[in-house]
């Protein structure tokens, strides 16, 4: 016979109703007791029931997380850090990858926000807030990271890489490139705009005319960027600036098939992720993301959100940093 939740108390000498506020995290239990009952449960072997605990606490103890693109290690580093935070609380992370498509991040949306999940994190694909609204119930929990979305009034937390990357491609100048190609992720995205904004600017102060044909569009996932090397380096670009980490693997790739090495025949910048080591982009110039940072933080904003719903918004933004 499986074991039930008096019999966890009746284990470690407390009351049911204890038991329940250990599980439920539904009031201050001190830490020997939480303990106590811990071992208990550990030790008869009870699992608590879900859909029980869901109907009395109204609660899933589930969060969504909506990333662009699951296979690119930056969102991997994040989810890690998401899920470490949530554990702590009970939480579980379900995790759906929308390929940078609105329809799909629209559809995952609805289905979530519909009663599946406590809250969501967001790194939306989306262009304006009004297409959230129009998904998601009024008040369901929500924090928006990686990208700023027009008209957003929920917590967000984005990285700002201007600063890093204006001072990468001067220092690319300093080193006597001139000509400097940069390749963008979808321009749709804030984080694109953001990045292209610190190439143009850092041209622009140092004396040296915007060439448009020498930025490329890429769409931010893999496999997008290699033609677009091939055409930067057949425009003689003596240095080049990859606004993304699996971008800048696609120029990798392409320079290891033409027998072209990063730092000797090429000058690259590039992004890269704590905890995260890219074998093969020896003598590249990167940018650190605050990946950890941003899992981090939305992990304890979305339990913040969910426990005080009427906090004030907040606006994060935490800084790359140029290696």
């Amino acid at each position: 016979m499986k074991p039930n939740m008096k019999d966890v108390a009746n284990h470690a000498g407390v009351s049911v109703a204890t038991v329940s506020h250990v599980i439920n995290h539904t009031r201050f239990v001190s830490e020997e007791t939480q303990q106590k009952v811990l071992d208990s449960i550990q030790a008869l072997g009870y699992v608590p029931d879900p859909t029980a605990r869901s109907f009395k606490t109204g609660r899933k103890n589930l969060i969504g997380i909506i990333v662009p693109d699951i296979a690119n290690p930056v969102w991997a580093v994040i989810i890690e850090e998401v899920e470490s935070v949530l554990a702590k609380d009970g939480y579980k992370l379900l995790i759906v990858n929308t390929k940078e498509t609105e329809s799909r991040e629209m559809e995952n949306l609805k289905l979530l926000s519909s009663g599946l999940v406590d809250g969501l994190i967001i790194a939306t694909t989306l262009t304006d807030f009004s297409q959230i609204r129009a998904a998601v119930p009024d008040g369901f929990p929500m924090v928006f990271i990686d990208r700023q979305l027009p008209g957003c009034t929920c917590d967000t937390i984005i990285p700002q890489d201007y600063p890093a990357i204006y001072d990468g491609i001067r220092r690319m100048i300093e080193q006597g490139h001139h000509r400097i190609g940069f390749i963008t992720g979808l321009m749709r995205l804030s984080t694109s705009v953001n990045r292209l904004n610190a190439y143009r600017d850092a041209l622009t102060e140092c004396g040296i005319p915007v060439d448009e044909t020498l930025i490329e569009q890429g769409n931010s996932l893999s496999f997008s960027a290699v033609p677009l090397v091939q055409n930067l380096l057949e425009k003689r670009c003596t240095a080049i600036a990859v606004s993304n980490n699996v971008m800048l693997d696609d120029v990798l790739y392409y320079l290891r098939t033409v027998n072209m090495e990063p730092g000797k025949d090429v000058l690259l910048l590039g992004q890269t992720v704590e905890g995260r080591k890219n074998y093969f982009a020896r003598n590249v110039q990167m940018i650190l993301q605050p990946s950890k940072e941003i899992g981090h933080t939305a992990g304890v904003q979305i339990l913040e959100r969910i426990r005080t719903p009427d906090l004030p918004v907040r606006n994060t933004v935490l800084y790359s940093a140029l290696l």
